[in-house]
């Protein structure tokens, strides 16, 4: 769907990787990428999908919330401070707000940590902005997931 207009400068360099185990594998996996991405030049995004090949985990929306992404934020916080953050995306991805075409903004088939420099935030979101008058990314991909219609993203997300 394209949702994301920093992403594809980024794909060069992306890094995916994937767990079997959180509980034994995604610390490392997080310290040892957010030392990478903290190393990497600042003047080419970097980034690193984590997929969480895990059923318990991809069941629940709160596991998730509450285990995999809270270590990776702690550790993310800790080892970078701030400077590498955590964007959650899961397949049941549903933030109580009642709007579940907006939730489609934070959905992936699997459940995915996104390790996300924040160097990288600030340039896209300057470019982004550049535009006077430009809306809020956010508020567009929602205005726009709403037009597309919650059965058609079902349809689509279906067929991953």
């Amino acid at each position: 769907m394209n949702l994301c207009p920093f992403a594809k400068p980024a794909l060069s360099t992306l890094v995916i990787e994937t767990t079997h185990s959180w509980k034994d594998e995604l610390g490392s996996l997080v310290k040892l990428e957010t030392a990478r991405l903290m190393a990497c030049s600042t003047r080419e995004p970097a980034t690193t999908l984590c997929v969480l090949d895990e059923d318990d985990v991809n069941a629940s929306f709160e596991v998730f919330m509450e285990g995999p992404v809270r270590l990776a934020e702690d550790l993310c916080e800790e080892l970078s401070d701030g400077e590498v953050t955590v964007v959650p995306f899961h397949p049941k991805a549903d933030w109580g707000e009642g709007d579940e075409a907006g939730d489609f903004t934070s959905k992936s088939p699997w459940a995915t940590i996104h390790l996300l420099r924040q160097c990288d935030i600030d340039r896209a979101e300057e470019s982004w902005y550049r535009d006077e008058g430009r809306e809020d990314i956010r508020e567009r991909n929602v205005e726009y997931l709403r037009a597309v219609g919650l059965a058609e993203l079902k349809r689509r997300f279906a067929e991953l």
